[in-house]
């Protein structure tokens, strides 16, 4: 997941993700998201990866992403881009069952819940812990995807949460907790 502050060169951390991962690249306003968008979708197409665009419809149209992520004040959105685009992956960020909720009646893929762990980020609220992400998951009807803190010795104490994967923004530019 990308973050202009956090992780400055989105495109070196896009060569380093593993095969198969998902990129979601969040411009915040860039004026050259046009550019940094086709160079990641072309970096995600050689790569394997999946490609989100945060929040920017049009812009996820415009490159031929595979789909966008929306912020939690939008997930309502989900349903009716899941019907325009029917073949897109929709994600949502989230940060209460009942967020990841709206996910589910949405539509929506996934519900990327945060945070999960103490984050650097600045709009990270109080963690949630893992005890309570797998409380969620159990009752989630959508995929959960963990968020927030996430780093190696982190993400060995979700093994058992049974999230459906893990998120991170720091963790691919060598910070030292992700986001």
């Amino acid at each position: 997941m990308s973050d202009p502050q956090r992780v400055p060169d989105i495109l070196a951390a896009a060569r380093i993700l593993p095969k198969g991962a998902t990129l979601i690249y969040r411009h915040f306003g860039d004026k050259n998201k046009v550019e940094t968008a086709t160079a990641l979708r072309q970096t995600a197409f050689a790569r394997n990866l999946q490609f989100l665009i945060g929040q920017d419809v049009e812009l996820a149209v415009l490159v031929g992403a595979d789909g966008v992520h929306l912020p939690e004040r939008e997930l309502a959105r989900g349903a009716g881009l899941r019907q325009h685009y029917p073949n897109w992956l929709i994600t949502g960020a989230t940060h209460s069952y009942g967020a990841i909720k709206i996910c589910a009646d949405n539509k929506m893929d996934a519900a990327i819940l945060s945070p999960i762990f103490a984050s650097d980020s600045e709009s990270a609220g109080k963690p949630i812990g893992v005890s309570t992400l797998t409380d969620m998951v159990a009752k989630a009807s959508v995929p959960i995807i963990a968020l927030g803190g996430i780093s190696s010795e982190t993400a060995l104490a979700l093994f058992s949460s049974g999230a459906a994967g893990l998120a991170g923004v720091s963790m691919f530019s060598g910070g030292h907790h992700g986001g």
